[in-house]
């Protein structure tokens, strides 16, 4: 008949002092971050330097290859002449002619191999500054882009002597030139280079930065905004984040923040809820406690009436206010979170239950039929008034669902109470025949404000049950329904300890009898 569920464990949910959240609900302010470059402006400054970088190590390359082949150029141009008008043969060639051979190259000196000896083609007269050997296959890759800024900041007029061999005396040919020409062309090729690179570097700028700007610190800077406007007033649902539909990272951080966001907006809700009740509760109490103690005094001159139902009623009565008086007593300590902790002894179950059902029928006018499955003089360890509050709570409840949407297949209106032992502990039912919970619901039915029954009160049973459930050592949870079972709406299992379970730790004339 009784079974708890798989998931065991308690939906209790203990209700927040209000003291405590009166003192500290509001958002700490949010503090501005200082001026100075964000995310968005190193972003910007990154790509730009790595764009710059990446175009100034083409500008190196670049400027270094120009110059090797500008140099072969003078050195094939040479070439070509000489043979053009055999400068290498055995005959000397008139001044005059190499005087023109030599301007048409643009070089000062050719010096070639020949059968006969190794020729000079040089100009009468005309003496020759020392000059920078140069030998272009000796050359590696740094040492020709050293010797391209070398040569680019030259002085005008330098003089080099450039060969295709390891040595002079190896080439085959060498040639003895003016660096200026080879100055200026750098100079052209260095301002080109670098209009050039200026364009590229803005366009790729642009384009990457746009990206990024779309892809990545448009989302995250939106993520902060809302972040930082939604800590200044958590309250404020109109601030939460809606998320973009991204299936990134991003995406993911967005629907992330507004989970978040919603369950806190939920909790400080509820919490300001409770500060509110519990400022409430504070102003009526005082009266609150005085009517109840007018209310005990007419109770106990109706003890005085010789009537046997007077008689029978009056203790009950009696003891029903006294406990109303001193909860209302307590209610401003629980308030403050220091609520007393509950005096637990041992007590008949099946006794306390049959106090509720009276009760609860002559509140429904018989309206609601209720069984009691419990052996007598079954026995459980707790505070006999938690279990009673937390009785109350749940036959109110189930009375006002029955009472307000019937049974289910025209069942009449019924609740049961029944109880077994099983593994040391007392396991408690209280299920009825009402249309029970919805599935959405089922997980949010102990949480505080949660009208599960009906809209009126307070939300708070449920909550207040499962919080004295846990006080008293126990758990509660809401079983599914069977449906081949008569009693097939709402089913709370209750797990309370008993005085056996409890002896085996203690002395048994230590247990408090109630």
């Amino acid at each position: 008949m009784l079974d708890w569920p798989v998931r065991t464990e308690s939906r209790a949910e203990v209700v927040p002092s209000a003291a405590t959240f009166a003192e500290g609900h509001a958002a700490p302010p949010i503090e501005r971050r200082p001026r100075g470059l964000g995310l968005a402006g190193r972003v910007l400054v990154i790509t730009i330097s790595f764009v710059l970088l990446a175009m100034g190590l083409f500008y190196v390359a670049r400027l270094a290859t120009f110059r090797e082949t500008w140099l072969h150029n003078k050195l094939a141009s040479a070439e070509t002449v000489v043979k053009a008008f055999d400068a290498d043969g055995a005959t000397e060639m008139p001044p005059e002619l190499a005087r023109k051979l030599l301007a048409s190259v643009g070089v000062k000196s050719i010096a070639i191999s020949t059968p006969f000896g190794r020729r000079v083609l040089t100009v009468p007269g005309e003496p020759i500054a020392p000059a920078q050997i140069v030998n272009l296959d000796s050359e590696t890759f740094f040492d020709s882009i050293g010797r391209a800024f070398g040569a680019l900041l030259a002085e005008p007029g330098t003089i080099i002597e450039l060969s295709d061999g390891s040595s002079p005396d190896e080439a085959g040919i060498t040639l003895t030139l003016d660096q200026t020409p080879l100055i200026a062309a750098l100079w052209r090729v260095s301002h080109t280079l670098l209009n050039i690179a200026l364009m590229i570097a803005a366009v790729v700028t642009c384009v990457l930065w746009t990206a990024l700007w779309q892809m990545v610190l448009r989302p995250v800077r939106r993520l902060t905004s809302n972040i930082i406007a939604f800590g200044e007033h958590p309250q404020d649902v109109s601030r939460m984040i809606a998320p973009s539909g991204r299936h990134d990272e991003i995406g993911r951080a967005e629907t992330a923040l507004a989970a978040m966001q919603g369950s806190l907006a939920h909790e400080l809700a509820q919490r300001k809820r409770l500060a509110e009740l519990g400022m409430a509760v504070a102003r009526i109490n005082h009266d609150l406690r005085n009517m109840l103690t007018a209310a005990q005094l007419i109770s106990d001159r109706l003890a005085t009436i010789p009537d046997p139902l007077a008689q029978r009623l009056a203790p009950r009565l009696v003891a029903t206010l006294d406990r109303a008086i001193q909860f209302c007593q307590a209610t401003l300590t629980y308030g403050a979170a220091r609520e007393q902790p509950p005096n637990r002894r041992r007590f008949d179950l099946s006794e306390l239950v049959r106090q509720v059902t009276e009760a609860a029928r002559a509140e429904n006018d018989d309206a609601i039929e209720y069984h009691i499955d419990i052996p007598p003089r079954f026995e459980v360890y707790a505070d006999p008034d938690h279990i009673l509050r937390v009785f109350e709570n749940l036959s109110r409840n189930a009375s006002q669902a029955l009472l307000a949407n019937g049974a289910l297949d025209d069942r009449p209106k019924a609740i049961r109470f029944a109880s077994i032992r099983t593994e040391g502990v007392a396991l408690i039912e209280i299920s009825d025949t009402g249309p029970g919970f919805p599935a959405d619901q089922s997980e949010r039915i102990f949480e505080p404000f949660h009208k599960s029954t009906s809209e009126i009160g307070a939300g708070l049973g449920l909550a207040i049950a499962a919080d004295l459930v846990s006080r008293n050592g126990g758990a509660i949870a809401l079983a599914p329904a069977k449906a081949d079972d008569f009693y097939c709406g709402a089913r709370f299992l209750i797990k309370l300890p008993t005085p056996e379970r409890v002896s085996r730790r203690s002395s048994p004339a230590a247990l408090p009898q109630a």
